[in-house]
């Protein structure tokens, strides 16, 4: 038996899991080009991602638990 709300949690997480593979292609070829300050990038890139995770998985958690 599936709980419920599941699948309604599965499409509308798929999406930006699929979305977050071609935002991560683009980094990487970005990030190839020093020339552009692909360093820069990188390091920008990746410090405002972990600021975002450090705010979104409390969030997640507490909307999730809501839910169940």
């Amino acid at each position: 038996m599936e709980r419920k709300g599941t699948i309604n949690l599965r499409h509308f997480l798929l999406p930006g899991f699929c979305g977050g593979l071609t935002t991560f292609s683009a980094l990487t070829l970005l990030t190839l080009k020093p020339s552009n300050g692909g360093f820069g990038y990188l390091l920008v890139t990746l410090l405002l991602s972990l600021a975002a995770i450090a705010v979104v998985i409390p969030m997640s958690q507490k909307l999730i638990a809501e839910k169940i």
